[in-house]
């Protein structure tokens, strides 16, 4: 289904978006139109404003600036113009197919609630580390498999079992120093999120080096961040080594507390249950689990921690001797 009206131009043979209109502030680009794949989105396309605006003959508002919140983005897609999302700030998901092979300059300015980002992987050059490099805050990555014959709604492919990894990419920020004598300023970068952004080589993900940061960052990225980077390497392990994998698991077994109450709030119900079934060890550690649920008045919580406590610590029969 495609959501929402399209002004577009025809470039050999091909599609570029130039605007977007509908009521949603999700949207949903479609693989081709008139029969024409789409295979660019024009400069400022979801900006507030751009030098030519197109004649908006859909009588629907422009999906653009406050307005946007989702985009998913087809497997033809092989442009981003330049700035195409500037100051989108309420623009918080971006779903796409790793092969993009162009992004314009600046093309994700202002984002600065884009926190999740949803990649279809497929063979060859990867873009995401050029997108992760414009995003300062954290973000979460989440990777599926696809090839080419896969052309269905990019939002249907969303079960676990289709899902190779996820990554957490903690945040840092850029200082402008000025050298007064010498009239010169220079950017200083702080936080480990620059670090984890370029554990990368010809354009993927180097799982070895993103793994080993955790070493140094336990100490110096928050408590929040390290939880989620920790369960996302430990419930998708993807490429994780032995000496990782026992790293992550002794810290968040130290941490069990604090990861529970975590996905009590999101109400990530499936991943609560892994972890209690995983590190979960003694009865003392589940009734806390259970206090904190029952504290949040999560029910259905309660009923999985109760569900998981009767497995692996039942109740003793009493035997009576007569």
């Amino acid at each position: 289904m495609i959501e929402g009206y399209f002004a577009y131009e025809k470039k050999d043979g091909q599609i570029s978006i130039l605007r977007c209109y509908g009521s949603s502030g999700s949207v949903v680009i479609p693989k081709e139109l008139e029969g024409l794949p789409v295979t660019e989105l024009a400069a400022y396309a979801f900006a507030e404003e751009m030098d030519h605006e197109p004649e908006n003959t859909s009588g629907f508002p422009c999906i653009c600036g406050d307005r946007l919140q989702e985009v998913y983005l087809p497997p033809t897609i092989r442009r981003l113009g330049r700035y195409i999302f500037y100051n989108c700030l309420q623009l918080r998901k971006l779903s796409f197919y790793s092969d993009i092979a162009f992004m314009g300059a600046g093309a994700f300015t202002g984002c600065e609630r884009l926190s999740c980002l949803e990649m279809y992987q497929r063979e060859g050059k990867s873009c995401l580390r050029e997108i992760l490099q414009d995003l300062k805050q954290k973000v979460t990555v989440d990777c599926y498999q696809v090839t080419d014959k896969e052309t269905g709604d990019i939002r249907q492919k969303t079960s676990r079992t289709e899902r190779i990894w996820r990554l957490v990419y903690p945040e840092f920020f850029e200082e402008a120093v000025e050298n007064t004598p010498a009239r010169i300023i220079s950017t200083q970068t702080h936080g480990m999120g620059i670090q984890y952004r370029n554990a990368f080589a010809n354009t993927q993900v180097v799982f070895s080096e993103y793994d080993h940061l955790f070493k140094t960052g336990k100490y110096n990225i928050d408590l929040i961040n390290l939880l989620e980077m920790a369960m996302a390497r430990l419930c998708y392990p993807f490429a994780l080594e032995e000496e990782a994998r026992d790293l992550y698991a002794k810290w968040l077994s130290c941490h069990l507390r604090e990861g529970a109450s975590l996905l009590l709030e999101q109400a990530d119900l499936e991943n609560l249950r892994w972890l209690i079934e995983r590190f979960v060890t003694e009865s003392e550690q589940i009734e806390v689990v259970l206090k904190e649920a029952k504290r949040l008045a999560a029910a259905q919580a309660v009923s999985i921690i109760m569900d998981v406590k009767h497995q692996r610590f039942p109740v003793k029969k009493k035997k009576f001797c007569l």
